[in-house]
């Protein structure tokens, strides 16, 4: 890797080793994002933009968290990027880079809190796995068998799309998860139509994506669902591990009331399993 691209590297917004990303000295893969923070703002009006399915309540956004990436894990994704920028020249000179939505099984705790940042290391736990390591294709259905546009890795716009797939394991979870990702769309090809057997995008075609997104939101590598005949929300596919990085964890949902303390008397009730005379 040349010294211009290893800095370009390093000063990217979710690297590791970007000096912004520390804090007190000590790096973390997640970062607990302030309500005061301009990157809370903008995810947040994401989701809430984003959630669309109308019988659907929207949820409350309880907490954002930046994920960030050692250079093992964000270098092939610039590189693809960038790639990707020099074969369709896209407006946005990042390859038609967007923020979309995945959902996926959570079987720990991570984000129930701010302080609730380890990874955990369960099999089951696709959320981690992720986020260790970000997309594989090869395990692509591996949680669910039907794929509308075959083996790949699917995103939307659609926060409430997203949110269908989104599955705590752990009966201890109150709030939900959902990845919010860095996806290089690049010059999309569109279907309305299921379309299965799918292992790639047709020559000349990045992914498969959706009409509603703008023409910012757009990237290569991927199919792009068209609102139409089998489909009435919007999906983007990937085909390649590189096309995608998680960027930001949201954490979602109503949390549970706290339950009333008990006063003196109930207290000393339930110590001696005696009813006390007022």
């Amino acid at each position: 890797m040349s010294t211009s691209s290893f800095e370009s590297l390093n000063f990217d917004e979710f690297s590791l080793e970007n000096p912004v990303n520390s804090s007190a000295g000590r790096r973390s893969r997640l970062v607990y994002l302030s309500r005061d923070s301009p990157h809370f703002a903008k995810v947040e009006d994401l989701f809430n933009k984003g959630w669309r399915h109308g019988k659907k309540a929207r949820p409350h956004v309880q907490g954002i968290f930046k994920i960030l990436w050692p250079d093992s894990g964000l270098e092939p994704y610039l590189q693809y990027r960038e790639q990707v920028q020099a074969r369709i020249r896209a407006r946005n000179e990042a390859g038609n880079e967007k923020f979309l939505f995945h959902g996926t099984n959570r079987a720990c705790l991570l984000g129930e809190s701010s302080r609730n940042i380890l990874l955990c290391g369960l099999k089951e736990c696709y959320l981690c796995s992720i986020l260790r390591a970000s997309f594989d294709v090869k395990k692509c259905g591996s949680k669910n068998a039907f794929k509308r546009f075959g083996h790949g890795i699917y995103t939307s716009a659609c926060s409430s799309k997203a949110d269908d797939y989104s599955c705590n394991l752990s009966q201890d979870a109150c709030l939900r998860t959902l990845l919010v990702n860095r996806v290089v769309v690049g010059r999309p090809y569109k279907r309305y139509r299921n379309a299965p057997d799918l292992v790639k995008p047709p020559d000349g075609f990045d992914s498969v994506s959706s009409s509603l997104f703008d023409s910012h939101l757009l990237t290569s590598s991927q199919v792009t669902g068209e609102i139409g005949w089998d489909l009435n929300h919007e999906e983007t596919v990937c085909y390649t591990n590189d096309a995608v990085r998680p960027a930001y964890l949201i954490v979602y949902g109503h949390k549970p009331k706290d339950s009333p303390k008990p006063g003196f008397k109930t207290l000393m009730s339930m110590l001696f399993k005696t009813p006390l005379v007022s």
